[in-house]
């Protein structure tokens, strides 16, 4: 996980805002220099080659050359929409949390104190301090348990499933 020190100076939005710039630039890089997309991008290559080779030396259409690189293309391609999915899926996973840790953390409280700031407005004493109190039991709990069993104690996310997804690609 992430030490808090990251975060002390500039606070977390800044944090998350450097987590993007090195997740792009490992995007990049991945599908500029990898193993995987050389050898891609190279085979590729020499088959469209051989293919206009073929073609040109026969006069006839070079249907396996031409299949060979649309192979190596098609895994590339592969290869951007699972990346595209993890994006996507990972994301609206943390839209997610962060909706449910805002109607956690201050979406149960706000309402309260609103309504206690009406009660002193009616002179109502007894009823806003009540909700006060109530406020102040759900502040005090420091940890997010609906927010945590929710997102965390779950086998079913889509972020799993997908992980799951592209550890039996590997595997097969």
């Amino acid at each position: 996980m992430f030490s808090f020190l990251r975060y002390q100076r500039n606070g977390l939005p800044y944090g998350l805002i450097t987590i993007h710039e090195f997740i792009v630039r490992d995007i990049f890089r991945y599908f500029e220099k990898s193993r995987f997309v050389r050898k891609k991008t190279r085979h590729a290559r020499k088959a469209i080659n051989a293919a206009l080779r073929f073609a040109r030396k026969k006069k006839t259409y070079p249907s396996q050359k031409t299949a060979e690189a649309l192979d190596a293309l098609g895994q590339m391609q592969d290869e951007l929409e699972y990346t595209h999915k993890a994006i996507l899926t990972a994301f609206e996973e943390a839209e997610t949390i962060i909706k449910m840790i805002r109607q956690e953390k201050v979406g149960e409280i706000i309402p309260l104190v609103e309504k206690a700031r009406g009660q002193f407005k009616n002179h109502d004493i007894e009823g806003g301090m009540a909700l006060l109190k109530a406020a102040q039991e759900n502040l005090k709990n420091k940890f997010l348990l609906k927010s945590r069993k929710a997102t965390l104690g779950g086998f079913d996310s889509d972020i799993k499933k997908l992980k799951h997804a592209l550890l039996g690609r590997e595997n097969a």
